[in-house]
């Protein structure tokens, strides 16, 4: 059911995962997400008839993107109207289809139980890759890769190879776009941890129940306190793709960033670094953008956020 099912249960689906997706996993729960490229909300089957079908006019560039934490591939879409004048025009966009129709980027987006281990999904999303390229229909140029809060440190953990043969993909990635993503942890998550080690030191019952009940969150929540995208490695000790762009791209909940609430809160859910978001990246300030008033969800459906990785995109 989770593969198939319409887009409103998708995001329910992917809500639970992101929740409680490890424990489905355990107990072979129907409900748990098979990591898969989505098109038209069907699983892509990795074959070349199937990748021809479902791209007729594949191109040599293709952009992936990853959604974040308790979300689905759905949470890239918005609808635009062509007249402003005229809701009627209202047609669904995406990052991924204004990247093809204007720089001939062939999109994918992937769907992926988002409540396992960050370093996991990373793995597997190295070998879905790796099989992807091994189906395509032409020789693949360029990859560009694009997370969303989780997402992105998704990338990063699937870009951080240890093994003697990096994976063929690799070489071809150009740019990886990090939309609010907790590089150096999420506040949230780091608050639930705390709370839920008080509960479980207090000697009462109920306090203790409800400590247990905050742990039977899923290892991909637990992992976003540190941002690692690695088992037990910290953030700062993971290299960054040398070979690729890095570009970091930021929300505040205000219209004004140095609002004391913006500077507190962030988008919501990720605050905005005093300095680089990762101080061992190959950090430069011209990759890096703070847009005021967006949310941490709108980051992956907006279309000033649109504008500027087309723009990054446009440049050698």
């Amino acid at each position: 059911m989770s593969e198939s099912a319409p887009g409103w249960a998708a995001n329910t689906i992917s809500a639970l995962n992101g929740m409680f997706g490890d424990y489905l996993l355990r107990r072979g729960n129907g409900l748990a997400i098979g990591m898969a490229f989505y098109s038209g909300n069907q699983p892509l089957q990795l074959s070349s008839q199937a990748i021809s079908h479902a791209y007729p006019q594949a191109g040599n560039r293709i952009c992936v993107f990853v959604h974040g934490l308790a979300c689905s591939e759905n949470i890239w879409s918005w609808r635009e109207a062509k007249d402003h004048f005229d809701k009627k025009t209202a047609v669904d966009v995406s990052y991924g289809s204004l990247l093809q129709a204007e720089l001939g980027y062939t999109p994918f987006y992937l769907r992926y139980n988002s409540g396992l281990p960050i370093a996991k999904n990373g793995t597997d999303l190295s070998t879905l890759l790796t099989a992807l390229l091994a189906n395509y229909p032409c020789a693949v140029d360029e990859i560009v890769l694009i997370g969303h809060s989780m997402g992105g440190l998704v990338l990063r953990a699937a870009c951080q190879q240890t093994n003697a043969e990096p994976p063929p993909w690799l070489e071809k990635v150009s740019r990886v776009f990090y939309l609010g993503t907790p590089h150096s942890g999420a506040d949230l998550e780091r608050l639930v941890h705390a709370t839920a080690r008080t509960l479980h030191a207090v000697p009462n019952p109920i306090t203790r129940l409800i400590g247990d009940i905050l742990d039977t969150r899923s290892q991909g929540v637990k992992d976003l306190r540190r941002g690692a995208p690695l088992a037990d490695e910290k953030i700062s000790r993971v290299a960054w793709l040398p070979t690729a762009q890095h570009y970091f791209m930021m929300g505040t909940i205000t219209d004004d960033p140095s609002h004391p609430v913006s500077r507190l809160l962030g988008d919501a859910l990720v605050r905005v670094p005093r300095e680089s978001a990762a101080t061992n990246a190959m950090y430069d300030v011209s990759h890096s953008r703070v847009f005021a008033g967006v949310h941490h969800l709108a980051l992956a459906h907006d279309r000033e956020v649109y504008e500027q990785i087309k723009v990054w995109c446009s440049h050698p």
